[in-house]
């Protein structure tokens, strides 16, 4: 006991959620896998069963199938263990004092339908039966069952996280979703390791400030900087880049925010915008149908320009008219279509023509 009491004090607790959400990670990429050869049995299987039987390529991608299915079974298995010092939901639990009963419901959850008993007996640790008579079946898990126990593990990550991270975690939870099926690092498990550090949107900051506000938080401390080349002192979060002006939040470009130079309202004195068209291609997810519009939000909400610049990409709503029905097809929310947006970027600021004399102003530079 003395033991366990210890190695509980000595984990870092960022090291242990750290690692957690990357098996978790494992857990939802070996699921994704194991659906797609499952699907892709499907499509290749016929009604001719001795057909089937003779299929080379049919038998490969149930074979796939088949291990992936005992790797999800084993690893889920593993984070439903009660043992201290081991990647599982229940040395979390004791780690942060909170979500014991959650921890057991997911533990009983795979008792209950067989995934340990099929670990023991078919995968890893296995059990060695004295005589061959005591050896049974393989035990075959469902895969709704499969399917509810990956639910019911990331659900459990969530509400953990939510309690580590704050009100930012549904929000970079939901980033991380949306790069589950494009996932930009290798392995897969760095993407969750990383999930604290994902990149949020302006808007997103906004209301995670607000949110921690609600909770009694202390959100803003003093920055000195400059509005105008006039030196001020402002209220900024520095952890999620947002400052108040006059009141009202703004998100900056990048966070956390270590030091802030100036800031210019409006265009600088003399000088006028210019812009610059850029024709790029984006990935968008439709997140409302209906039978005469179709509502879309960008995948990844900061688009690259090539130059190192990015822009930000806004949502799109497309009014349904008989062409466009026909040239996009059938379309279902979460369905992801490419789109080719013609944009205009703030490049900007250049002297100013003075009307009388047509001499230009002082030059000045302004942000991209």
């Amino acid at each position: 006991m003395g033991n366990k009491k210890l190695r509980i004090a000595n984990t870092e607790t960022d090291n242990l959620m750290s690692n957690l959400r990357g098996e978790i990670a494992e857990v939802v990429t070996t699921w994704m896998l194991m659906s797609r050869f499952r699907a892709s049995g499907a499509r290749l299987q016929s009604d001719d069963i001795s057909k089937d039987v003779g299929n080379p390529e049919l038998a490969f991608v149930y074979l796939l199938k088949d291990k992936f299915e005992d790797e999800l079974v084993a690893r889920l298995s593993e984070l439903a263990e009660e043992k201290i010092g081991r990647l599982n939901f229940y040395f979390a639990a004791e780690k942060l004092g909170k979500f014991q009963r959650e921890a057991s419901d997911f533990s009983q959850y795979i008792a209950r339908n067989g995934f340990r008993q099929k670990r023991n007996h078919d995968i890893s640790h296995k059990e060695l039966p004295e005589k061959w008579e005591d050896h049974r079946a393989p035990l075959h898990i469902p895969y709704r069952a499969i399917v509810r126990a990956v639910s019911h593990a990331l659900r459990l990550i969530k509400r953990i996280d939510r309690h580590v991270l704050g009100p930012s975690a549904p929000y970079l939870w939901r980033e991380a979703r949306k790069r589950r099926y494009k996932p930009i690092l290798s392995p897969p498990r760095v993407e969750y390791m990383l999930v604290p550090y994902l990149h949020l949107s302006g808007e997103d900051r906004i209301r995670i400030v607000n949110e921690e506000l609600r909770e009694g938080r202390q959100v803003w401390s003093e920055m000195s900087t400059q509005i105008n080349g006039q030196p001020v002192k402002i209220q900024a979060c520095r952890e999620w880049g947002v400052i108040l002006l006059e009141g009202q939040p703004f998100a900056l470009d990048q966070y956390p925010l270590q030091k802030l130079t100036g800031i210019q309202i409006g265009p600088p004195e003399g000088t006028q915008p210019f812009y610059e068209q850029h024709t790029i291609k984006a990935e968008y997810r439709c997140k409302h149908a209906s039978e005469d519009k179709l509502s879309f939000e960008p995948v990844q909400r900061r688009h690259p320009l090539g130059d190192g610049r990015t822009t930000e990409l806004i949502d799109i709503g497309v009014i349904l008219s008989d062409e466009i029905r026909k040239n996009m097809g059938v379309v279902d929310v979460r369905d992801v279509k490419d789109f080719t947006l013609n944009v205009q970027i703030l490049a900007g600021f250049e002297p100013s023509i003075d009307a009388s004399s047509g001499a230009p102003t002082s030059p000045a530079d302004g942000p991209a």
